[in-house]
């Protein structure tokens, strides 16, 4: 218990004190997140080199406590993750191809699943389906480390939001794998947990630095590892954590990273639907439409988090029932969660668009011809509102 607590607070405190230096050289060197775009939230510039800090604190500790003795495939886990940070260090920076991204993710991804072995090889009886073949487990698990890669890159539009997800999964999957007796593992989950702390304190609105693409790709892989890794060491014995036994460890594994993957989801089909780019940035992530309600980024990122862990505590609570049903549940209650959301922005744009226009100048009908340009001006100038607003 003391090395767990020592690999936390190192992790914690090396990013702390380095967060300082790091925004000192960002702003004598012009390292800045500015609002360039329309999709940008924030209206000034911040550093943006908040996860060479996370990466720092995580390798740190990492180094001092763990050994190959501890954790076998620790030198490919980090082999790995220094591609993904590199990869998106140099797109914070000066910027990357899309492409170079993705051949940089799918390689951090062929040495984890192929060179440390890091894969789903059973899905404990989801849809039917046990044991993977050799070329299906690789296939399967790559395609879900870049999906999880990009779902929180993705998701990282505010401030606190996607360093307080994974703060989450990193606390969840640490005690999951400390009650399985896989220590190598918790320390891998308490490392980047001490990082995000330390990260946060100052994340957190306004924000004085983020975590930029270096952090926020860095923090998805992890997440895939993770939930790969918890997935095979459920299907090798039941975990029993007391209140409950893990039964359904691929439906928990869903549970932990549904809520960024079902945005990236839902963001790419509505891009497709409308003919446009999957890849094409908008306002219309789920953390856009908690600011369209008006909450702050601290009321959203909160809200967000507690949906997430929400998600967690129903796969922990149904885990009796079974991996299909149990998934099914999960798919149920996201889908409904964000019709609800759809119908009250809807329902609300709506209310706007009438206080508009029961708010324009009235027109007295008798009034001729003389006057009808000016009502068709003022028609059109009303018409530019509601546009304004529809785009928002």
């Amino acid at each position: 218990m003391k090395t767990n607590l020592l690999i936390y607070i190192t992790s914690l405190l090396t990013v702390v004190l380095s967060i300082g230096p790091l925004i000192t050289i960002a702003i004598r060197k012009r390292l800045f997140d500015a609002p360039s775009e329309d999709r940008k939230i924030h209206k000034r510039i911040v550093p943006n080199l908040g996860g060479l800090a996370i990466f720092s604190g995580f390798l740190f500790s990492l180094a001092i406590f763990i050994d190959l003795s501890t954790l076998k495939v620790a030198n490919y886990l980090l082999s790995g993750g220094i591609v993904i940070f590199m990869i998106g260090l140099k797109d914070d920076i000066i910027g990357v191809d899309p492409m170079k991204k993705f051949i940089a993710q799918f390689t951090a991804a062929f040495i984890i699943t192929i060179m440390a072995d890091v894969r789903i090889m059973d899905l404990s009886g989801f849809m039917g389906v046990y044991e993977l073949s050799y070329p299906f487990s690789i296939s399967l698990s790559v395609l879900t480390i870049v999906g999880v890669v990009n779902a929180y890159n993705l998701i990282d539009g505010i401030d606190g939001l996607s360093g307080t997800l994974g703060l989450v999964f990193s606390l969840v999957y640490a005690y999951l794998f400390y009650v399985a007796g896989e220590l190598g593992w918790t320390y891998v989950c308490l490392a980047l947990a001490g990082s995000l702390t330390g990260f946060l304190i100052h994340n957190i609105s306004p924000a004085r630095i983020f975590m930029g693409d270096c952090g926020s790709l860095m923090v998805g892989f992890l997440g895939a590892v993770l939930s790969i890794q918890f997935i095979n060491t459920s299907s090798d014995g039941i975990i029993n954590l007391g209140f409950t036994s893990i039964t359904s460890g691929p439906a928990l594994a869903m549970a932990i990273v549904i809520l960024p993957l079902f945005d990236t989801l839902r963001v790419f089909a509505i891009r497709i639907v409308n003919n446009q780019s999957p890849f094409k940035a908008d306002r219309n992530h789920l953390h856009h439409r908690m600011l369209a309600l008006g909450l702050t980024h601290m009321q959203a990122t909160a809200v967000l988090s507690l949906v997430a862990v929400l998600f967690i505590a129903t796969a922990l609570v149904f885990q009796s029932v079974g991996s299909n049903q149990l998934v099914g549940i999960l798919i149920f209650m996201i889908i409904l969660l964000n019709t609800a959301l759809s119908i009250y922005l809807f329902s609300r744009k709506i209310g706007l668009k009438e206080e508009l226009l029961d708010e324009s100048p009235q027109f007295d009908e008798s009034i001729q011809s003389p006057l009808i340009a000016n009502i068709e001006d003022s028609k059109t100038f009303a018409e530019k509102i509601l546009e304004k607003v529809s785009k928002n």
